[in-house]
C-alpha cells in the first residue's frame, strides 16, 4: 500500500501512555494480545503481536514501538519483514526503549542480521540514556544520526501514588532485568541487625541466603506495597552491559519519596546524582554497606530529607508520563517530516 493511500495518524504498541491526552491524539492503540506481569507473552502471544504490527503497517502513516517486549522482540521482527517491502509501502518506524543487549554464539550473528535489515525501516531510535545513544551506533552499526535521548519517567499510578509516607523497617530492593543481586545480599550478610526484602526470582537458587534476607517474586501490586513500605531502596545493577536497566524501580521509589542507592551502572546519572537526589556507590558488598549505614544512621536525617525531596521534585517535573509523552510525540514529529522531504526530493527528482 502507498504511503499515500494509508489512513492519515499514528499507531503504537506503548500502551503505558494510552492515558495521556497528548500522547492519546497523535497515536491509536495498536491491537495487542493479553499481556501478564508474572509470565508475559507465551509464543502464541509473541507472534500474534507480530501479526498485530504488520496490520498496523498497512494503516498508519507511523508507528512508534516497543524495542524490548517478548523472549523473541516480536516488534523486532516484524520490522524485520517490512524492511523488504518498498520505502513508499512502509509508515514511519520510531524505535523507544532500551537499547539491545547482544547475545552471544550464533544467536549473535543472526540478531545483526535482522537488525541490518530491519534499520533500513527504521527512522528513529528513541533511548533511555545517554549511555545508550552513545554506545548503540558501535555495538549495532547503525547511523547515530537516527539515535535520540529521551527520558524515562515514573510508571505509578495516581492511585498507587496515593497515601502517606511510610517510613518503612527494612531495605528493599527489586526486579529481575539485568539485576546483580550478590554483592547486594553480601551486604546483608555484613548487616545481620537489618532486614532485607527482595522482590525477584533472581534468587530462587542463591545458595546459603543470610536469615535477615526474604526473598521471592511478588505480583505488582505487592512490589509496590513493598516499596512503599521500605526504609531505602537500593537497586544494584549488572556492569559492563550495552544497555540501562532499573530506571522504572528507582523513578518510583523517588516517587514515593524513597532514598534511593543505585551501583554506578551504564545510564544511572541520567537519572541519580550522587549527594543530591540519590546515591551512586561502585557495586562492591563494602559499598553497599557503607552507603546503607550512612543512610540508616538518624543523625543524617536533614541530609537524607533533603535528597529525598530534591529527587521527589525530579519526579514530578522531568520524570513523568507527560513529559516522556510530549517528547516521543515530538521525535515521531520530526521523523515524519523527514520522511515527507524525502519523499519530496524523490519525486523532484523523478519530475527532473
Amino acid at each position: 500500500m502507498d504511503r499515500t493511500m494509508r489512513r492519515a495518524g499514528c499507531g503504537t504498541t506503548l500502551d503505558y501512555l494510552m492515558g495521556v491526552p497528548v500522547f492519546a491524539a497523535m497515536f491509536e492503540q495498536v491491537t495487542m494480545p493479553p499481556w501478564t506481569y508474572a509470565t508475559g507473552y507465551d509464543l502464541w502471544g509473541e507472534f500474534a503481536l507480530l501479526r498485530g504490527v504488520v496490520q498496523a503497517a498497512t494503516k498508519y502513516e507511523g508507528l512508534l514501538l516497543f524495542t524490548g517486549r517478548g523472549r523473541f522482540k516480536p516488534e523486532v521482527l516484524a520490522v524485520f519483514l517490512l524492511s523488504f517491502l518498498p520505502r513508499r509501502w512502509r509508515p514511519t518506524i520510531v524505535f523507544c526503549g532500551e537499547a539491545w543487549e547482544p547475545n552471544t554464539g550464533w544467536r549473535a550473528v543472526l540478531d545483526r542480521i535482522l537488525v541490518r535489515f530491519a534499520d533500513r525501516a527504521i527512522s528513529r531510535y528513541v533511548l533511555l540514556s545517554n549511555d545508550e545513544c552513545r554506545l548503540f551506533p558501535l555495538v549495532w552499526g547503525v547511523d547515530a544520526a537516527k539515535v535520540r535521548f529521551v527520558p524515562y519517567m515514573c510508571s505509578l499510578t495516581k492511585e498507587e501514588m496515593q497515601g502517606g509516607v511510610e517510613a518503612g523497617t527494612y531495605v528493599f530492593s527489586g526486579g529481575n532485568s539485568f539485576r546483580d543481586y550478590a554483592p547486594l545480599v553480601e551486604a546483608a550478610r555484613m548487616m545481620p541487625d537489618y532486614a532485607f526484602v527482595f522482590a525477584t526470582r533472581k534468587l530462587d537458587t542463591y545458595p546459603n541466603l543470610p536469615p535477615n534476607v526474604c526473598a521471592r517474586q511478588v505480583p505488582h501490586d505487592a512490589y509496590v506495597r513493598l516499596l512503599r513500605g521500605a526504609a531505602v531502596v537500593v537497586v544494584p545493577l549488572r556492569m559492563r552491559t550495552s544497555r540501562a536497566s532499573g530506571q522504572q524501580t528507582y523513578l518510583n521509589a523517588m516517587a514515593l519519596k524513597k532514598l534511593v542507592i543505585v551501583n554506578d551502572a551504564l545510564g544511572v546519572r541520567d537519572y541519580v546524582r550522587h549527594g543530591e537526589n540519590g546515591m551512586v556507590v561502585r557495586g562492591t558488598p563494602e559499598s553497599y554497606v557503607e552507603a546503607l549505614r550512612w543512610a540508616l544512621d538518624p543523625d543524617h536525617k536533614p541530609d537524607i530529607e533533603r535528597m529525598i525531596e530534591c529527587a521527589y521534585r525530579d519526579v514530578v517535573e522531568r520524570f513523568n508520563p507527560v513529559h516522556h509523552a510530549c517528547a516521543l510525540v515530538s521525535m515521531m514529529q520530526e521523523a515524519l517530516a523527514d520522511a515527507m522531504q524525502h519523499d519530496d526530493r524523490r519525486a523532484s527528482c523523478s519530475v527532473k
